[in-house]
């Protein structure tokens, strides 16, 4: 580990985009399963890549309600490690299949999850909502999480063209008024125009990835104006080709265009960059200095 690297890593740190049982390292998924050929590619074929890689791979070996548990409770581990000490995670809504689509064993689950490392990490689990989930499951499941009082957010994901978000606006309002935190993937793949739509209709507090929105000054105005907050992933943008490099990257733009950002981490199993990977990377490909990462790092923690 380099010297810098080192330094950041003794830092405490936030992760506010994580996808929970995609979260956890390499080392301790291949540890589990040592018979599995899991091994992360460099770079995928854009997001529908990343789904058959998935499908490919991780699904073959998450098979059991164990097998989920153990993938999020690496995710926590690897956070740990890595001196995360505040984590925001989804937990896929999906995944209640596995628990012989009972949401209250699900959440129950999530309960344990946190109350076993809270001495060690502060897990505040979101709502993680596939828009290939069935709208009727959404709702019913959506509100059985609301109502149990264990969820921090509501985080809406999948893939972002032609995917219309009419169908979420009662359930983000219902978020709202629960005072739980409101996040939409979008602006990674889509345009600026969705990135708007996506404010107009939802109304969200945090936008994640919504890169996008450094080709226009409107929308990265509308995302000021709407005090919205950019959950950004550098690895997760490269490996998925949305940007061509780390150095040609839009988020030092988005930041002096005064947009709140923070690093975070989205999927470490699929893309292998822990967030003080992804800091000091920033640091050492000249996109800021240590003291503006710093302040980014502070920053996720408000």
């Amino acid at each position: 580990m380099t010297n810098l690297k080192h330094k950041i890593q003794k830092l405490p740190k936030a992760d506010l985009h994580n996808h929970l049982h995609l979260g956890g390292c390499i080392k301790l998924i291949k540890e589990e399963y040592s018979k599995s050929t899991i091994n992360i590619p460099k770079y995928y074929d854009g997001l529908d890549g990343m789904i058959n890689y998935i499908h490919n791979y991780i699904n073959k070996i998450m098979l059991t309600s164990e097998d989920v548990i153990f993938f999020m409770e690496a995710a926590i581990k690897s956070s740990i490690a890595d001196n995360v000490t505040y984590l925001e995670a989804s937990v896929d809504l999906g995944l209640v299949k596995f628990f012989n689509n009972s949401i209250e064993k699900l959440i129950d689950v999530v309960y344990k999850l946190k109350t076993t490392y809270q001495s060690q990490i502060d897990f505040q689990p979101d709502i993680g909502i596939n828009k290939d989930y069935l709208l009727d499951k959404v709702y019913l499941d959506g509100l059985a999480c609301i109502n149990s009082g264990l969820f921090n957010g509501i985080d809406l994901y999948g893939k972002e063209l032609n995917r219309k978000l009419d169908g979420y606006v009662e359930l983000f309002n219902i978020a709202k008024e629960n005072k739980i935190k409101t996040k939409v993937h979008i602006g990674e793949f889509s345009d600026c125009k969705s990135i708007e739509n996506a404010i107009i209709l939802l109304n969200p507090e945090v936008i994640q990835h919504g890169i996008k929105a450094i080709n226009s000054k409107k929308t990265m105005d509308m995302i000021i104006n709407n005090n919205i907050q950019l959950n950004i992933c550098p690895q997760s943008n490269l490996s998925l080709g949305s940007i061509k490099s780390i150095t040609k990257h839009p988020v030092r733009k988005l930041y002096e265009h005064g947009i709140k950002i923070t690093i975070n981490t989205d999927d470490l199993l699929l893309f292998n960059s822990t967030i003080t990977d992804q800091l000091a990377d920033l640091i050492e490909n000249e996109l800021f200095s240590y003291e503006e990462i710093d302040t980014i790092r502070k920053n996720a923690f408000k």
